[in-house]
This record gives structure tokens, sequence and C-alpha cells, in this order.
């Protein structure tokens, strides 16, 4: 009778373990907010007289969508929360908003590598971008996450570079 009832605890504890681990391997979305800044080598503040580089604060949001486990894809929607000028180009930029589709690869469970393209939008002038990057991931309990990231966006000559971090949840 002992036995029995040890044989059945046995095996429910190994069916709840099990379940928790399908459960967890079934969360394929993850939805990020993201704080960082960008900077524009070849930017200035609107009122400066030469382009000596700028730093600008950006605030996105992302999704991305497991289709394998090293594999996602997604979109990342940036907003760059500020106004400077690129001489060179004669742009202006005040408030740009960033939208691309994004393929990412997980180099490991830590580890990840974004490519991807899109627009960036602006009243003065829309630019076309192909954004590459990396970010390290911190899994943190009840399925959220933690990723400081780099990004380099080429943006038709006003090519930039962003450091953030993302707080996100896995669902």
């Amino acid at each position: 009778m002992k036995t029995n009832l040890f044989l059945l605890v046995f095996i429910t504890i190994l069916s709840i373990n099990t379940f928790s681990q399908e459960h967890e391997q079934e969360k394929k979305n993850l939805l990020t907010v993201a704080l960082g800044y960008t900077y524009i080598p070849k930017g200035s503040a609107p009122e400066a007289e030469e382009a000596d580089g700028v730093f600008i604060p950006s605030l996105g949001i992302d999704y991305f969508r497991r289709l394998h486990p090293r594999w996602e894809i997604g979109i990342m929607a940036d907003i760059e929360l500020g106004e400077y000028v690129i001489f060179e180009k004669d742009l202006n930029r005040e408030n740009a908003v960033l939208l691309a589709a994004m393929v990412n690869f997980n180099l490991n469970k830590h580890i990840n590598f974004f490519a991807g393209s899109g627009m960036e939008f602006e009243k003065h002038k829309n630019l076309g971008i192909i954004r590459l990057g990396g970010e390290y991931v911190f899994k943190l309990p009840k399925t959220w996450v933690i990723s400081p990231g780099f990004f380099f966006d080429f943006k038709e000559g006003t090519d930039t570079w962003s450091l953030s971090v993302a707080i996100g949840k896995e669902f």
C-alpha cells in the first residue's frame, strides 16, 4: 500500500514537472519596452554651428515571435525624443519614429543578434534604414527579461548607433 502511494505521488510530481517544462517552452512571444540613447556622429544640436555629434534619448517597444529555438521574427518601433540637425545632408530631425521588421538569431540562451530593415518617419524627410545589433538577455523569474542592447542603423548617410536597456515579458 505504501509503495503504491509512493509510486502515485512520484508519478504525479513527474507529471507536474513535465507539464511545467512544456508550458514554459510554449512561451513563443516577447514584448519589451526599451529606454536608450541614440548617438548621431554627424548630428548636432539645432543651435550649434558645426556637427560635433549628439546623443538623443529614445524609447522603444518591440514584439518578437519565436519560430524555432534559435530564430525569431519581430517588429521594433523606436522614437527619438529630441531634435537635431545634420548639416552635411541639410536635414532637420525632430522626434523621428523608426519602424523595422527584424529577424533575431539566438546564439545561445543569453546572446541574440538582430538584422532587419524599415523606415524612419519624420516630418521633414523619411529615411530608409537597415538595422544590425545584438543584446544580452537576463532571464528573470515569472518569464520577465532584462536585455541591454547595442544597435547600428544605416540611414542614407546619417548612420547612428544606439545603446538601450529593454524590460520585457515572455508569454
